[in-house]
């Protein structure tokens, strides 16, 4: 027969009088499936909380990094209004230039140099298809495209600057020499005396002997020395199919080949050649046809 209860007898150390307890056998039964359910439950509430404790800390970090990201977002979007902004001026002043210049397309500015310039667009292009850009970054892919374009639109400033600069410094704006005007050029009558009517090449500046002559644009010295007609002359080139040509001359002060200045010296006022006094002949030519040497002269 089963037992109905299980007795738990204390006996305190100091007195004789012992404690009995009797507990049901159904309640020790019990225990055994009760305390193993206890023990799962708390275990299971352990790690939830545990679990809890964890969400509740990684949530206080995502907000924190959603705070940062927000405001490293907007300090980005700083930047770039800033960027943009900048890129306005810069397109405002590109287009200005281009007025200036009379610049308004490439095709305008393939005329002027040799080489076709890179087109900044089809290089944006070509980048965009290695590197596909997100729906995200559309503002910046915007702005990349226009500095490129802005890049490619001063490049092509910079290159026809750099042209006009050379050509301005070739052209012969200054006055050869000191002096006055005494012929220019056109028909004139012969100052030789025998009556006939001769077209005057050029322009002759009177003064007396050794007069400094100065070379009105940077040029090349192709020919020094004597000519039939001009006595002791000097020819420079000055590149763009310029050519000034320095005649009756009493001395020469360059050599072929030398490269001179504007404002260099290169000759001395004589009455060399077929002359009627001290004076130079001055020339201007344009692919080796003689044009009035006062159309490039800015001097008084």
């Amino acid at each position: 027969m089963a037992n109905r209860f299980y007795t738990i007898m204390i006996i305190p150390e100091n007195s004789s009088r012992p404690r009995q307890f009797n507990i049901p056998s159904w309640l020790i039964r019990a225990g055994w499936v009760i305390v193993p359910v206890l023990v799962l439950i708390s275990i299971t509430l352990f790690l939830d909380y545990r679990f809890v404790a964890n969400q509740v800390y990684e949530n206080r970090e995502l907000q924190s990094e959603n705070r940062r990201l927000r405001q490293d977002l907007q300090l980005y979007q700083n930047r770039l209004e800033a960027l943009e902004a900048s890129l306005d001026r810069i397109e405002n002043f590109s287009a200005r230039l281009k007025m200036i210049t009379n610049l308004m397309d490439q095709d305008q500015l393939s005329r002027h140099i040799d080489l076709p310039p890179p087109n900044a667009a089809q290089n944006l292009a070509f980048a965009s298809r290695e590197n596909p850009v997100s729906t995200e970054d559309t503002q910046f892919e915007k702005v990349s495209f226009k500095s490129l374009e802005l890049e490619q639109s001063l490049h092509d400033l910079y290159e026809l600057l750099s042209d006009q600069k050379s050509f301005l410094n070739a052209l012969p704006t200054k006055k050869p020499a000191d002096g006055y005007f005494t012929s220019g050029f056109g028909v004139r009558v012969s100052p030789l005396g025998d009556g006939a009517e001769k077209m005057h090449e050029g322009l002759d500046v009177a003064n007396a002997v050794g007069t400094p002559i100065k070379a009105p644009a940077q040029a090349t010295v192709v020919f020094a020395g004597r000519k039939s007609g001009y006595g002791q002359i000097v020819i420079l080139d000055h590149g763009y199919g310029l050519e000034t040509w320095y005649g009756h001359t009493s001395r020469i002060i360059v050599k072929p080949g030398q490269l001179v200045k504007r404002g260099q010296l290169i000759a001395l006022i004589g009455n060399s050649g077929k002359s009627t006094g001290a004076h130079l002949h001055y020339e201007v030519r344009v692919h080796g046809i003689p044009v009035d040497p006062l159309a490039y002269i800015l001097e008084n």
